[in-house]
Order: C-alpha cells, then structure tokens, then sequence
C-alpha cells in the first residue's frame, strides 16, 4: 500500500500549522480488480488543491472526505463489470464520507481534462445536496471557474512540486507529534511481541537489497523475545524502517493501525552494502535492526533489560566465530 493511501487511511488532516483542513478530497484510479493510484503529475496533489482553495473561499462541507473515483476498462473484464461500468457514473454517501465513481476512457492529459473530471464529480455531489447541508452550491461552482482560471496560468510543475514538499513535510512533523505522545505515554506493556519485520526505502535498490539476512534475524530475534516475554503496551508488531537520513525514514513511518509501530534505522551510505564482504553485510543487518528496536524501546519504555538480553544471546550466536563483538546498547 502506498503511503498516500496510508495517509489517507489514517484521516489526520492537520496542516503544517496545527489547524484543520477542511476536508480530505482525494482521487484514485481503478480497474476491475486492480488499483492504479491516483492522478497524473502535474495533477498528483489536485485534491488537496481544492480543498485549500474551498478552505480559503470558506466552503465548508457536512461530511470531512470526498473521494472522486476515475475506473476504466481493461481486456480482462468481464460482462459483469462492463455491465457495471455502463451504468456510471455511481454515488454514495456515508455519514462522513462522499464517493463518486465516474467512467475514465482515456489519461488526463492537460488541465482541461481534469477539470472535465472535477466538473462533473462535483455536479453530482451538488445534485444530491441535502436541504440540511450548509454549503452554497453556486459559491462552490463559481469556485471551481476561479480556480481553474488561475491554474491556466500557473506552472503546474512547479505547483506539484511545492506541494509534494508540502505533504511531505506536513508528514514528517506530523509523525514527530505522534512520537512525542508515545514519549508521554507510560501504558501498561501487557502484549506479548508477535511480528518484527525489517522494511527501508532507499534510491535506486531491489527488492531484495538485504536478503537473507533481514528476514533471517528478524526470525531469530522474534523467537527470542517471545521465548522471554517481551511485552508491548497497545500493538503487537514491530516494523523497523531504514532509510539513508533519519527524516526520510520518519516519512515513510506511517502507523496506520494501532497494533504496530516502526522503530528508525539509518544507513547512510547504503551503496556500498552490496560490495561489503558477507560477514559485514550481516553485522549491518543485524546493527539496524538493533538501530529500530532501541528506537521504539526508547520511545515506549519497554524493557530494556530483556531486549539486551534476547539481542545479546542472538549475536553471540550468530557472530560466534569473530573474537569482537560490536555493541550499540543505548547510553
């Protein structure tokens, strides 16, 4: 799942600021059985365009999330599915949420493309308008001209890129504000530990960039703790997360299900990884994930003690052979 759609799961709509957004408009894409992401760069981050600009012209909706849907057909669909398909475009509302389906022929290829498409989500949206819903209808058409009239002259890159910058620092800070509660928190840690999984995201690296040994220590360190009942407060899993800088790894950080967390590695120069001699790579593996277990035990006060333990037992195992063993025990 990628992280915007994490994000979007999640439902956290606070700005870089502290203040509420005014709704949560998103775009995806889809085909009978498949999900193709959302729209096209320069349009990627158009949803959230238009709900700063009804945040600013004050628009405010019953509901806190619209999700415009674009689907199309692909040779593998059945009858069924093209039979739906005819029959967009489809409506539904819940009570916090907006859906619109409409029918997709063809890509977005320029900005009038994609106002077509807003156009005609938001027509819908006003024909269904309940008499108790608050919002000026005409205000909100008229909104959608002015808007599309100012990005005619705007370098949409540029924009896409401003506000590329823009989530992601809104993530960051927003993920640092989650941390900093677990910090204030001091719950009871009644959970025995049942998953630990070893996940980066790094430039320009496979699939498998630290395999074996990720998965290998993982499962070694997991069945250690729960033979020592290593115990969590409120989740279960623990996912350790490398990247070449604490921030980015922190971005990529995204909690969104309580019953786990991620614990921050950091490998900076990760592209001499592959080079290394056998023996290094596994001293590598195994030092972040130590890195990310710290991390989460630091933030959360789990017991030290048994974690040194288990990870002590592990290493003095696994490296046996070399006469010096490198320590990372937190200070």
């Amino acid at each position: 799942m990628k992280n915007e759609e994490k994000e979007r799961l999640k439902m956290n709509t606070e700005s870089a600021e502290g203040k509420m957004q005014n709704m949560w408009i998103h775009f995806n894409k889809s085909s009978y059985g498949s999900y193709g992401g959302g729209l096209n760069e320069p349009f990627r981050y158009f949803g959230r365009i238009l709900s700063d600009k009804f945040q600013t012209e004050n628009i405010e909706f019953p509901y806190g999330e619209i999700e415009i849907c674009l689907t199309f057909l692909s040779p593998k669909d059945d009858q069924k599915h093209i039979d739906w398909f005819n029959k967009l475009p489809y409506y539904y509302r819940g009570k916090t949420m907006v859906r619109v389906v409409l029918p997709m022929v063809e890509e977005e290829k320029n900005l009038t493309d994609v106002f077509q498409l807003i156009y005609k989500a938001f027509d819908i949206i006003i024909s269904k308008k309940k008499k108790s819903d608050i919002y000026d209808a005409e205000k909100l058409k008229s909104t959608l001209i002015l808007l599309e009239k100012e990005l005619q002259t705007t370098d949409l890159r540029e924009l896409n890129s401003k506000y590329e910058n823009l989530l992601r620092q809104e993530a960051i800070e927003r993920h640092i504000r989650e941390r900093i509660i677990r910090e204030q928190t001091n719950d009871e840690k009644k959970r025995l530990i049942y998953d630990l999984r070893f996940y980066y995201s790094l430039p320009n690296t496979e699939k498998l960039y630290f395999s074996p040994y990720d998965n290998r220590f993982c499962g070694r360190i997991l069945e250690k703790l729960r033979e020592k009942k290593f115990r969590l407060p409120n989740y279960t899993h623990l996912y350790i997360i490398v990247s070449d800088a604490f921030e980015n790894a922190l971005y990529e950080a995204v909690r969104a299900e309580n019953w786990f967390v991620y614990g921050i590695a950091v490998l900076e120069n990760y592209a001499d990884y592959p080079a290394k001699e056998e023996i290094e790579k596994q001293r590598i593996v195994f030092d972040l994930i130590k890195q990310g277990l710290y991390d989460i035990a630091k933030i959360d006060k789990l017991d030290i003690k048994i974690l040194n333990e288990a990870l002590d037992e592990v290493e003095q195992k696994l490296f046996k052979s070399n006469a010096k063993i490198i320590q990372m025990k937190p200070q």
